[in-house]
């Protein structure tokens, strides 16, 4: 649908956006990932950790190009979360996520003990970060 410059202009005025973005499966994605809490980093700990290593490799970065944020990892073209295992059991029973260029995994540690989860993580990552 066209509108003329005057009715643009007015819409304008009232605060009115003409491209406005649907609610849809975005907007669920946005609120399970801000709702979810988070593991807090630290970075120093991560690089010791060989599979975190193999991602760093793999993503072609180097530990000095990722930054430490409050409740994330900033790699640049995604953001990394890590979740904690709220499962009893030895096996973790999280999966790995990617929403909106967030990856949210469990921790490494729990990646490292899995094999699941470490073959999710590197299938995800190479078909998301090509």
């Amino acid at each position: 649908m066209s509108i003329s410059q005057h009715q643009f202009e007015q819409l304008t005025e009232m605060g009115i956006s003409l491209w406005q973005r649907r609610t849809s499966d975005t907007a669920n994605e946005t609120a399970a990932l801000e709702s979810t809490s988070y593991i807090d980093i630290n970075l120093k700990d991560l690089a010791k950790q060989q599979l975190f290593n193999d991602i760093l490799l793999s993503t072609g970065l180097s530990i000095g190009e990722i930054h430490q944020q409050d409740d994330h990892l900033d790699f640049g073209l995604f953001n990394w979360y890590f979740t904690a295992n709220t499962e009893q059991s030895s096996e973790p029973k999280n999966e790995i996520q990617w929403l909106e260029h967030h990856l949210i995994t469990p921790s490494i540690d729990d990646i490292s003990k899995s094999p699941a989860l470490k073959k999710q993580l590197w299938q995800l990552l190479g078909t998301k970060i090509q």
